[in-house]
């Protein structure tokens, strides 16, 4: 056995998203073509400015309405934007805890601030624990100011937490994800639907 490490994304591994339901909700409060400002393929420049912790959200906010031209309310604006952010599922969950048994799981996700007190807040109603407690370490792109695919977000993680490249397993959807981790020496999973996480065959992949 080579791999001693997985790293894991969260949104579209862990934790399902719901881009759909999000884009909707946002249009019916009269932001029209909101997939123009975010999808899964692309951003603008204020989203991946919170993404990346340069920017606060209540800043966010400000960009947010003045980019829609709406008058949404900052509390409106949460509400809506965590939509994105789908319900825990116990088996998934349940396969992180038998995994650290194993290997040291890490997180490594392209968040931000507002996602992450949504995402940990309700780990902690639905699993009835802390999101970390399934981690030997999290990281959040808003919190390294450096974001996927990125090599040098890759190594920076390594090297936070002393990890070789090449006894790490990453696993993602995002298939520029893995070629960024491919190119910082790790090995990878890509996650493709229909596809999910507790579906993967860890013995054929790491062994």
């Amino acid at each position: 056995m080579t791999v001693k490490n997985i790293i894991l994304d969260l949104g579209g591994v862990i934790l399902d998203l719901g881009f759909t339901r999000m884009i909707n909700s946002f249009e019916q409060l009269g932001v029209k073509d909101f997939s123009s400002y975010f999808n899964p393929q692309k951003q603008v420049d204020f989203f991946e400015e919170l993404e990346l912790g340069l920017i606060s959200p209540d800043v966010f906010y400000d960009e947010f309405r003045k980019a829609t031209k709406s008058q949404l309310t900052d509390e409106v604006i949460e509400k809506n934007w965590n939509l994105i952010l789908k319900d825990f599922q116990k088996e998934r969950m349940n396969l992180l805890t038998d995994l650290s048994a194993n290997f040291s799981l890490y997180l490594f996700s392209n968040t931000n601030a507002i996602h992450a007190k949504c995402f940990e807040q309700r780990c902690i109603e639905q699993m009835g624990q802390p999101l970390a407690t399934y981690f030997t370490k999290a990281y959040y792109s808003h919190d390294l100011h450096l974001r996927k695919p990125t090599v040098e977000s890759f190594h920076e993680v390594l090297r936070q937490s002393n990890l070789k490249a090449d006894e790490t397993l990453f696993i993602d959807d995002n298939a520029d994800n893995i070629l960024g981790a491919q190119a910082a020496g790790l090995k990878t999973y890509h996650l493709k639907a229909p596809e999910v996480l507790i579906e993967i065959d860890f013995n054929k992949i790491i062994y």
